[in-house]
């Protein structure tokens, strides 16, 4: 009686599972997860929950059972150093050691062993642990592909005109890099069309399963994630920013659709590419956002319940409310403390303790219309106001609360402070067009934010009538005041007057004027958008998104601010001659040949064999077949194409690869199509729903293997990552999409799929952009 030790809960593993349970040997199975998987559960006589970094478990579960061999699913415990732990106790595995799972942990490892024994199929590559040499060698290549050395969980990847613009992008993206990671892999960016070949190996011969292709993008027609147009900036910590511009470390604005609160948090992913198309423009007199037409966009009803909800761009109808100024949650400090200050002859000003509102007041009347000056002879800071504005005593009353002395000035008609340690400190926030908003006061309460613009407001006198206007030289600091109005949840537009004279409102003399920037408190957080609002227009150029976990994001295009929204495998297929729609015989024999040489140069180069599966992922260019990476497991979701076709013992297969006999076992695989379509939750991959219940019609032809779900008393609920795959088994290759998607269909819930996967047009697709590549002689 063999026992089999499982390692993993995903889609994968329940395949796995399911291939075991169909091996003639006499058998049992215990499962080792993370999180439950109701279809491992099913097919196990054991189950045990754990961490995959808790090896000490891991082993005692090996030996409670009685494990004979262990199947590991996943990286991580490859990593962690599962194989290792359990061999210590005398268990094998299907899956490397640690040291040589770097196939897949480490991008450089496998380039750099091709490189050394001379092994066909390597793009041109670099690696670097410092950035010298960086800038020339990205200037050598056409275009590139930027790839951090480690685990990334799928992340990570830049490519040249999708997310870097260019090499000096690329260069700070390195730098980026290796503040988190011992060295990053440049290549060449290949042209062509991608396949996975997952095969055994026991370290000396090579068992291959058939040729599945992915589809990584979650939406139809390979489209990416939902994009803005180039010049859409998005809030971030530090200020407004283009995509291109944004940096791993910044913290961008999210906003939240149930609380309608905003914080600020490190974006997942950044998505920057080059783009040619169609785009959605929505756009009046407070809007004017462009972007793609997958573009999540987050709405509210204008009647009956004002129910929020998500629509993509292209599908809008109607007349609805769109957001454009949230909640904040803000905090107010009891002092500000003015910094001491060193001046000549060894003496010091200590610090200063400011009541935080009473300094509030102040600054705001300081960068509304104060200045300084620092000459040897004079140190001062000044205020300028005329005693006839209706706000003088108002100016007073906040002045007075300083704990400085001030004086009127009535023939320059101005308030004069003399302090050594005010100037010094003010002398920060620059000249008039360098003023802005210090983050300590962006960072308050509501309330506190409201008292600063009020009275910033002061010191335009009576110009504006009353209302809430703002004007300033320094386009920085209207655009902290437009943040700080939208933080107490008014809407708010910048405009530009570049008029070249303006006439003083104090003296009403005319002089030479810069631009000056201005914005106006609209009381509404939300703007109306009718259905003329909206075209479809022709673009051409870059476009930029961030992956965040609430899936919305702060945003403007000229000026006017908008909340609106922001990927793993969505599905893969394989052909019923085992042979993909655009590879020939010779392409799968190269890719063969590659990952052969590879095993025996691990084992040659570190003395060890690699017992497990090589994942390969290859391209096929116009120069041959290229290897991009290795996976030191069976993938997902392409392990769905492969092991539900496998006729022989899987056991047997497993049983070669840790004994060292797998060339004497044989693999069959029925000769049939497979097309594997993920369900997903709605809001994937950035704002996946979660314990959300899904409903499967029990008669579905598809096979099911579940993946993140929670099998609950009253049913099945998705827990927020790729819920559920059905693959669909047919000789014809259409049938077996038609068998897929009519299984994904008859799901009920708030789940979405793509449903091109595995369909004619996009396989033509594939073979029409293969023959472009190789040549005319191909057509």
């Amino acid at each position: 009686m063999i026992k089999v030790l499982l390692i993993g809960n995903g889609a994968r593993e329940h395949a796995v599972a399911e291939a075991i349970r169909r091996s003639p040997q006499a058998h049992r199975l215990f499962s080792y997860m993370k999180s439950n998987n109701p279809g491992i559960r099913l097919l196990s006589e054991k189950c045990e929950l754990g961490d995959y970094r808790d090896l000490g478990k891991i082993t005692a579960f090996a030996k409670q059972v009685g494990a004979d061999f262990c199947f590991v699913g996943p990286e991580a415990p490859l990593d962690f150093g599962a194989v290792d732990a359990l061999a210590k106790i005398g268990v094998p595995s299907v899956g490397p050691v640690k040291e040589l799972a770097k196939l897949e942990t480490s991008k450089a490892f496998a380039h750099i062993l091709m490189e050394k024994h001379r092994i066909p199929g390597l793009p041109k590559f670099g690696v670097f642990k410092s950035t010298d040499g960086v800038k020339e060698f990205l200037l050598s290549l056409d275009s590139f592909v930027v790839k951090p050395d480690g685990l990334t969980g799928g992340k990570g990847v830049m490519v040249h005109e999708e997310h870097l613009k260019n090499a000096n992008d690329a260069l700070k993206y390195c730098e980026d890099v290796l503040k988190s990671h011992a060295s990053v892999i440049i290549e060449e960016k290949l042209e062509g069309e991608e396949f996975s070949l997952q095969s055994f190996t026991d370290g000396r011969f090579v068992l291959d399963c058939p040729p599945a292709q992915d589809h990584k993008r979650a939406y139809e027609n390979d489209e990416g994630p939902n994009c803005y147009s180039e010049d859409t900036e998005i809030l971030t910590e530090d200020g407004w920013k283009t995509f291109d511009k944004l940096k791993n470390s910044d913290k961008v604005a999210t906003f939240d659709p149930k609380s309608k609160f905003f914080r600020f948090e490190k974006s997942q992913k950044i998505h920057w590419r080059k783009y040619s198309g169609k785009m959605i423009q929505f756009r009046n007199r407070n809007v004017d956002l462009l972007v793609t037409p997958n573009h999540k966009m987050l709405f509210q009803q204008r009647r009956r319940k004002k129910k929020v909800f998500v629509i993509e761009a292209k599908n809008y109808k109607g007349e609805n409310y769109i957001y454009q100024a949230c909640k904040w949650n803000g905090e107010d400090p009891k002092y500000f403390v003015l910094p001491e200050h060193d001046y000549k002859f060894n003496r010091k000003l200590e610090k200063t303790k400011i009541n935080f509102k009473d300094w509030v007041g102040f600054l705001a009347l300081f960068l509304s219309e104060g200045y300084i000056v620092n000459t040897k002879e004079d140190k001062r800071v000044y205020i300028c106001q005329t005693e006839k504005s209706k706000n003088f005593k108002m100016f007073v009353d906040i002045l007075e609360k300083l704990p400085f002395k001030f004086n009127y000035e009535k023939h320059h008609k101005k308030f004069r402070i003399n302090s050594l340690q005010l100037v010094n400190y003010l002398e920060k926030f620059g000249k008039s067009q360098a003023k802005y908003v210090p983050n300590y006061i962006k960072n308050a309460t509501e309330n506190t934010i409201l008292e600063f613009l009020k009275a910033f407001c002061l010191g335009d006198g009576d110009i504006h009538y009353g209302q809430m206007r703002f004007c300033s030289s320094s386009k920085r600091m209207i655009d902290d005041l437009q943040e700080m109005i939208i933080r107490i949840c008014f809407a708010s537009t910048i405009t530009v007057d570049k008029r070249t004279t303006m006439i003083n409102p104090i003296n009403r003399k005319r002089y030479p004027a810069r631009p000056v920037y201005s914005t106006t408190i609209r009381k509404t957080n939300k703007t109306s958008i009718r259905k003329n609002n909206v075209k479809e227009v022709n673009y051409e150029g870059y476009i930029g998104c961030v992956t965040v976990s609430t899936g919305f994001v702060i945003v403007r295009r000229k000026n006017k601010i908008v909340i609106s929204g922001n990927t793993g495998g969505m599905g893969s297929y394989s052909c019923a001659d085992h042979m993909l729609p655009f590879m020939r015989k010779s392409d799968l024999d190269d890719a063969h040949r590659i990952t052969e040489l590879v095993a025996k140069a691990i084992a040659k180069e570190t003395g060890t064999l690699y017992k497990g599966v090589m994942y390969g992922g290859f391209m096929v260019t116009r120069n041959g077949v290229k290897l991009l990476e290795y996976n030191a497991r069976l993938g997902d979701p392409e392990t769905m194409n492969v092991l539900p076709i496998l006729s022989s013992d899987f056991i047997e297969l497993c049983l070669g690869v840790t004994n060292g006999a797998l060339a004497k076992v044989k693999a069959d695989f029925e000769k049939k199509a497979t097309v594997c379509k993920y369900v997903v939750p709605q809001g994937y991959p950035d704002n996946p729903v979660r314990s959300e219940k899904i409903e499967i019609a029990p008669a579905t032809k598809a096979k099911v293997y579940y993946a993140s779900v929670d099998q609950r008393p009253d049913g099945l609920y998705m827990s927020g990552s790729r819920a559920v795959a059905f693959v669909g088994i047919s000789g014809e290759f259409t049938e077996a999409e038609r068998i897929a998607e009519e299984a994904v269909k008859s799901v009920k819930g708030k789940v979405f799929h793509r449903p091109d996967i595995g369909t004619k047009p996009l396989l033509d697709k594939r073979v029409r952009h293969m023959q472009m590549i190789r040549g005319k002689d191909e057509l």
